[in-house]
């Protein structure tokens, strides 16, 4: 009989929930294959968005965070059940759903750093009546990690190859890479967030458009300006930029304050809307290339994924700034599309947790030791 896990992700612009239902190939190998069955875009009520992003502010109130735990709980649960329904799934074949939930704090660093993921876990297994794994990232911030990025195990596991070194690209809110050389063990696989993504180039359009946009569709709007040089090279001196991974970013360095700063400072020069858009497009693109060349050694080929890859812009610019193989490629061709992949992975973790085997990768969180990752919540009356 097939075995079947869900993912559950809502991302930094808390506009939808990328449901996937996977199917596990092989599940008793130690790396099991996948299969995308089904997934879906379930978008978010504009009113819990707006909610999200007051959440988001450290002043929040904390009976705020508290109701919409409850409320996005009732809607990944939603969520999860749509994607079975529609694959025509038993529910009782879906062993497990993994669910990130919606990040509304990222503070990693020192002895008193969290993560704060909401998206009630218990509500979600009531609803479906499956087991959940949640909270991925709070035993490795236990463990002296950044939790984050927690993809790069299931990058090596489905992606790796035996004679081509490959850098597996997420452009989300927050771009994040995973360094897969040829022939390399998972222990030695490095991963990191990048800097800035689409956060930063949808906040602009949003912001210069005066809310008339939430992005710039295949950077049409950016392609109409120039650079700034100067610009460009003082917003790249950036702390963050420099830092040695492991290291792993947010919304809390590069959401809306900062990208009204930047908005900002391109108006005081006198530069256009579009010229203050190409500009921090190409920072996007150079924070990513940079943030690969790094760690690389020579021509990689490149996979990449998220809603970045449909900015026709700013993949070309970070293209022409890399050393590749062959022209990048997208997830897609590897069968997990793009718009899917990080869904996809969660259930793969989580599946993954319930089989008891660690998926941290203490190079690339930078953990003390390797660790299973994910709390699970039984939906039925007897312990798993």
């Amino acid at each position: 009989m097939a075995i079947y896990a869900v993912g559950l992700m809502s991302g930094t612009s808390a506009d939808a929930i990328d449901a996937a239902l996977i199917e596990i190939r092989r599940p008793d190998d130690a790396f099991p294959g996948v299969a995308l069955v089904h997934a879906i875009y379930d978008p978010i009520d504009g009113t819990v968005r707006r909610d999200i992003f007051q959440a988001f502010s450290p002043s929040a109130p904390i009976v705020l965070a508290g109701r919409l735990d409850r409320v996005l709980g009732e809607t990944f649960a939603r969520a999860a059940n749509r994607v079975i329904a529609e694959a025509g799934i038993d529910p009782s074949q879906v062993c497990v759903i993994g669910s990130h939930g919606q990040s509304i704090a990222h503070y990693p660093n020192g002895p008193g750093g969290f993560t704060w993921q909401i998206g009630n876990p218990a509500v979600i297994a009531a609803r479906t009546g499956i087991d959940v794994v949640s909270h991925f990232r709070s035993m490795d911030i236990a463990l002296g990690g950044q939790g984050a990025p927690l993809v790069p195990y299931f990058d090596w596991a489905i992606l790796r190859h035996p004679e081509e070194d490959r850098v597996v690209l997420n452009i989300g809110g927050i771009a994040n890479v995973s360094w897969i050389p040829a022939q390399a063990p998972l222990e030695a696989i490095l991963g990191y967030d990048t800097g800035p993504g689409n956060m930063v180039l949808d906040g602009a359009a949003n912001l210069l458009s005066e809310g008339r946009l939430t992005f710039d569709k295949n950077g049409q709007w950016a392609s109409r300006g120039q650079v700034d040089e100067a610009l460009l090279n003082q917003w790249l001196a950036h702390s963050y930029f420099s830092e040695t991974p492991p290291k792993s970013t947010g919304r809390e360095q590069f959401g809306l304050p900062y990208v009204a700063e930047r908005v900002a400072e391109g108006r005081a020069l006198g530069l256009s809307d579009a010229d203050i858009l190409r500009t921090l497009t190409v920072l996007v693109a150079s924070s990513i290339a940079d943030g690969i060349k790094r760690v690389t050694r020579g021509p990689i080929a490149l996979i990449a994924s998220g809603g970045g890859v449909k900015n026709k812009l700013l993949m070309a610019e970070l293209a022409s700034r890399l050393a590749l193989l062959r022209p990048w490629e997208t997830s897609g061709a590897y069968g997990l599309p793009e718009d899917a992949k990080e869904a996809m992975a969660f259930a793969y973790l989580a599946f993954q947790l319930v089989r008891r085997r660690p998926t941290s990768i203490p190079g690339a969180t930078g953990a003390n030791r390797s660790h299973l990752q994910g709390s699970l919540t039984p939906a039925g009356a007897i312990f798993p």
